[in-house]
């Protein structure tokens, strides 16, 4: 029994400790990417014009679709190597490691089929608005930049999703770290020599990639079991991690979808270049600060999986509480700082083509801000927990909701009355139902 209870005690030690190590090096690159979109955003908006950034804007949100795909297979992978992991199952993870390297490899494939055929045949302004014709020859070599590069990460996403199952999230940070440094550099250097839109989207998601390949590269050496081989690989697994990967895509991924590009797509068709500009600008502050909550929500939600499967539950519940204290703590604070400073900080920081913004935007969005943190929290420990079907079904009525309200909103008021609708419909769907749910299932399962 005493030996029972301290190995028990080891594997709660080393899940804290992964966590306070995942926290302290994710400051380093949360830090750095925040820094990185400080200066780049800025630096873009007064060498390329408002009206470029705003191309650059629409190519990030239409590149974004490419990687919808893949996304879902990362959490269920992750998921699952948690588990058995924690099973001491090394089986299992040789065979969700191939799995899942074979059938990301061919998702990536016929993604970038499909849309290097749109590219082919659809005229740009069909897809984002006649207000961008004319603007042809600045979108395509932006835009197939953009698609090797997404195409790439359809693989080496994995890589941070298995680290993330291995208690090893620490090391996604360093390799992104290391990312937003080379980013840096490439983004001066094309200030400085190639300030086009295409060696911009070269320059911050090149970097990334560059990033991504060597973090595989030594995920691969310090675990030769997730190395990928073809004879590893399982036809039910892989079918498993697709049909769980959709059902987490259509619980997370169908937010990105409506409030990302969706929501992007119908700014750039009401307001046209301009519009985009300032509403990618919100989308950039959104992945910034959320990337400061998912320092701890990362590496929290593997935990959990983890401790549940060895039937832990008085760790998971402390767990869960710490991370909705501290991700509610930061929304409120980013809130009122949106609130109190965004005038004055837009006006310094992009300079005066976004100046003079009324303060009712930045309350609109620092609503739909929190309203999203809130959000993520409850996918977060949803996914944990196992309860990745019944998140599906809720967040699939919200995004309904959400797109239905977005698309009257802007057609009604613009930009911010749009970002209150979406945020009202969160809170009034997933914003209460799910916390009810992680609440029940903890109770349960104790």
């Amino acid at each position: 029994m005493d030996a029972a209870l301290m190995d028990e005690s080891s594997h709660s030690a080393r899940r804290d400790r992964s966590i306070r190590l995942a926290v302290v090096t994710a400051f380093l690159s949360k830090a750095g990417n925040a820094l990185l979109q400080l200066v780049s955003i800025p630096v873009a908006a007064r060498v390329l014009g408002k009206e470029e950034l705003g191309l650059y804007s629409a190519v990030g949100v239409t590149l974004g679709t490419i990687s919808l795909l893949q996304v879902g297979i990362g959490p269920a992978l992750a998921h699952g190597i948690s588990k058995a992991n924690a099973n001491g199952d090394d089986a299992e993870v040789r065979r969700l490691s191939s799995s899942a390297f074979y059938l990301s490899t061919g998702l990536g494939l016929l993604a970038g089929l499909i849309f290097a055929a749109v590219l082919l045949t659809v005229p740009l302004p069909a897809i984002f608005g006649e207000s961008f014709a004319g603007k042809e020859s600045v979108l395509r070599p932006a835009l197939w930049t953009g698609l090797g590069l997404f195409v790439a990460m359809f693989v080496f996403n994995l890589t941070d999703r298995t680290r993330e199952g291995l208690l090893e999230a620490s090391s996604n940070n360093v390799w992104g770290a290391a990312g937003n440094v080379l980013a840096a550099i490439a983004v001066g250097v094309g200030v400085l020599f190639v300030p086009q839109v295409w060696f911009l989207v070269l320059a911050v998601h090149g970097s990334l990639v560059v990033a991504k390949l060597c973090n595989t590269i030594a995920l691969w050496r310090k675990h030769p079991e997730v190395r990928p081989a073809w004879t590893r690989f399982r036809l039910p697994v892989a079918k498993h991690l697709f049909t769980d990967g959709l059902a987490f895509s259509a619980a997370t991924l169908i937010t990105g979808v409506v409030e990302y590009n969706l929501c992007g797509w119908l700014v750039g068709r009401h307001g046209g270049p301009a519009a985009t500009a300032l509403y990618g600008v919100f989308i950039s502050m959104t992945v910034m600060q959320l990337g400061f909550v998912m320092m701890l929500s990362t590496p929290t939600w593997p935990a959990v999986a983890s401790a549940l499967a060895r039937g832990d539950v008085t760790w998971a519940r402390k767990a869960a509480k710490k991370l909705y204290l501290y991700g509610s703590g930061f929304a409120l604070c980013a809130f009122a700082g949106l609130v109190l400073l965004g005038p004055w900080v837009f006006s310094v920081w992009l300079g005066k083509e976004f100046s003079g913004l009324p303060r009712v935007m930045f309350a609109a969005y620092g609503l739909y801000f929190a309203a999203h943190v809130w959000r993520h929290l409850n996918h977060a420990m949803m996914i944990g927990t196992g309860q990745v079907g019944k998140l599906a079904r809720i967040q699939f009525v919200e995004s309904t909701l959400a797109a239905g309200a977005a698309y009257v909103a802007l057609e009604w008021g613009g930009i911010a009355p749009m970002l209150a609708a979406v945020a009202l419909s969160i809170l009034a769907i997933t914003g209460w139902i799910l916390p009810r749910e992680v609440a029940g299932r903890l109770r349960t399962v104790g």
